[in-house]
């Protein structure tokens, strides 16, 4: 008998050991289960926490966090640890200020905030400005310095140009005007002529060119060369002009001489003498005439290549 009752006391013991092993399981999954919820709980607030700052709202109150675990609905506080005690603490002086700047906001009015936005808006504006500012001098600066470099360009430009015509009029060439009809039709009176004075420093003349060479002090002619150095040169009674024996076959055709002045009879040119005649063959006072006579080469100024003016008849002298 004393068996049994030793037996149903043990068993007893083992029921009420097994029994308490089975609470103290459940009470560690209530728990675990309680951390599972509060995380996802807590995480969920700081996000509506964010949200609510972000829009400028007011903080949701915080929810109580409920666990049953016990039939009797005994609730079980969870064990807080040291940095989730400090981070629950920063997040309530976080949500202070937040909760203080959204009742600033409210408190100050949508004028406040209004012209805080007006100043941010001229700030942005002035800085644009600024910068735009900048870009512009510096867009101008190379621009400035390209003007400037162009114009000193264009005045070497201009003054190589005058100096080359200096030289060009004074040891070049000369421009002169014809007077008197001696010339016609090639050349008539106040034609416009340029005449290149350095023609024959580096050749001789060619028969037909139009020279200048002096008739007095003060006065030039301008005639066409007929006849060169060492040729016999005669005009017949007929007006046509002889170089040793042969009829001279002229380019242009002149009208018939009538008077063949010193030239009635064969002249033979001497080394460096050029017999000339006026186109205007009957109103020319040329080499048929004494007082003019044969031309040195010594005495020929140039030749005349260019008419100038009058700009219709602009070019080139035949």
């Amino acid at each position: 008998m004393g068996y049994f009752d030793d037996n149903e006391e043990t068993e007893k013991e083992g029921i009420s050991a097994l029994a308490e092993g089975l609470n103290a399981k459940e009470e560690k999954a209530a728990v675990k289960e309680r951390r599972k919820e509060e995380k996802r709980l807590e995480k969920e607030r700081r996000k509506k926490e964010k949200e609510a700052l972000k829009r400028g709202e007011p903080l949701p109150e915080e929810e109580e966090i409920k666990t049953r675990i016990t039939p009797e609905d005994t609730v079980v506080e969870p064990v807080k640890s040291k940095r989730q005690e400090a981070r629950e603490a920063k997040e309530t002086v976080e949500a202070a200020a937040g909760k203080a700047v959204q009742e600033a906001k409210e408190a100050s009015g949508t004028e406040t905030v209004a012209a805080l936005a007006a100043e941010k808006e001229e700030a942005e504006e002035e800085t644009s400005g600024r910068k735009k500012k900048k870009k512009k001098k510096q867009k101008e600066k190379p621009e400035d310095v390209n003007i400037v470099k162009d114009l000193l360009s264009l005045i070497i430009y201009i003054g190589i140009v005058i100096v080359i015509c200096f030289l060009i009029v004074t040891f070049v060439g000369r421009r002169t005007t014809v007077h008197g009809d001696s010339m016609n039709p090639t050349l008539e009176s106040g034609d416009s002529l340029w005449i290149n004075m350095l023609a024959y420093k580096f050749g001789d003349p060619e028969r037909f060119d139009i020279i200048v060479f002096p008739y007095q002090d003060d006065v030039h002619y301008i005639k066409r060369i007929i006849g060169l150095p060492g040729e016999t040169i005669q005009i017949t009674e007929g007006g046509e002009i002889l170089i040793n024996g042969k009829v001279l076959d002229e380019p242009i055709k002149f009208e018939r001489m009538r008077n063949n002045g010193i030239a009635s009879t064969p002249i033979t040119l001497g080394e460096n003498e050029y017999f000339v005649l006026g186109d205007n063959r009957n109103n020319s006072r040329d080499s048929r005439w004494a007082d003019v006579g044969l031309i040195k080469r010594d005495k020929i100024v140039g030749k005349a290549v260019f008419r100038l003016t009058p700009f219709k008849k602009f070019g080139s002298i035949k």
